[in-house]
C-alpha cells in the first residue's frame, strides 16, 4: 500500500463496514471489499504500531533536569491486577 494516513485507512475502513452491514452487496462484491478492509486494518494497525514505537515520555531526574526517555509498553504484563 502507498503512503497512507491513519485517519484515511480508518474512514476506508469505516465505509467497508457500513456497506457489509447494509448486506446488499453480492457474494463477490463482499469478498472484494472483506479483503479491502483487512488490508486497510492491517495498515491502521502497523501505522499505530508505528507511533507508540516514536512515543517518548518527558521525566524528571533527581537534579531536577527534564529529559526524555522512550515508551515502555506495560499493558502485556501478566503481574498487572485489574
Amino acid at each position: 500500500m502507498a503512503k497512507v494516513k491513519f485517519e484515511d485507512a480508518l474512514k476506508g475502513l469505516e465505509e467497508i463496514v457500513e456497506k457489509l452491514e447494509k448486506g446488499e452487496l453480492s457474494l463477490d462484491e463482499t469478498l472484494s471489499e472483506y479483503e479491502n478492509g483487512i488490508k486497510l486494518y492491517k495498515k491502521c494497525i502497523s501505522l499505530l504500531d508505528d507511533a507508540e514505537k516514536k512515543i517518548q515520555i518527558l521525566v524528571k531526574d533527581e537534579k531536577g533536569i527534564f529529559g526524555t526517555k522512550d515508551f515502555i509498553d506495560n499493558s502485556n504484563n501478566k503481574d498487572d491486577v485489574l
